[in-house]
């Protein structure tokens, strides 16, 4: 399936469908292990609300964009994001989003942060990894 013309990876679409791409509890530790950040209120999109992040961004004004692009980082990569090359599959709470980043590969992007601490972080390095380490 072509989201935005960005391929969505087959282990993200079978979860989706099989109804477990859910947030886990947020009281788990999970996210602290995974991301490096407590959730506070966690969303995982549904297919209908996953979007590039160049369309996310459009609706973002001129002073915050710097923000939620970020810097490349190379002791924390990657540190930013290209709009054009990720989608958008979730969220940890306000300002805390978490994208398919299809720089690396474009059959098997890596999973990346907003993080709290940093810029844009790789939490996992693809899909796949992300689903067995929060246990969906």
């Amino acid at each position: 399936m072509i989201i935005d013309s960005l391929s969505a990876p087959s282990a993200l679409l079978l979860v989706l469908q099989q109804g477990r791409w859910v947030a886990p509890d947020r009281s788990s530790s999970t996210y602290r292990e995974v991301f490096g950040d407590d959730a506070v209120a966690p969303q995982f999109l549904p297919l209908s609300r996953m979007t590039a992040n160049r369309r996310w961004l459009d609706d973002i004004s001129e002073d915050y964009r710097g923000f939620y692009l970020g810097q490349p980082d190379r002791q924390s990569p990657p540190g930013d994001v290209d709009p054009d090359r990720s989608l958008l599959i979730g969220d940890l709470g306000p300002d805390r989003p978490f994208a398919l980043d299809y720089r690396p590969s474009s059959v098997a992007p890596s999973v990346i942060y907003l993080s709290t601490a940093a810029d844009w972080i790789e939490v996992a390095p693809n899909i796949e990894m992300l689903i067995e380490r929060l246990g969906i």
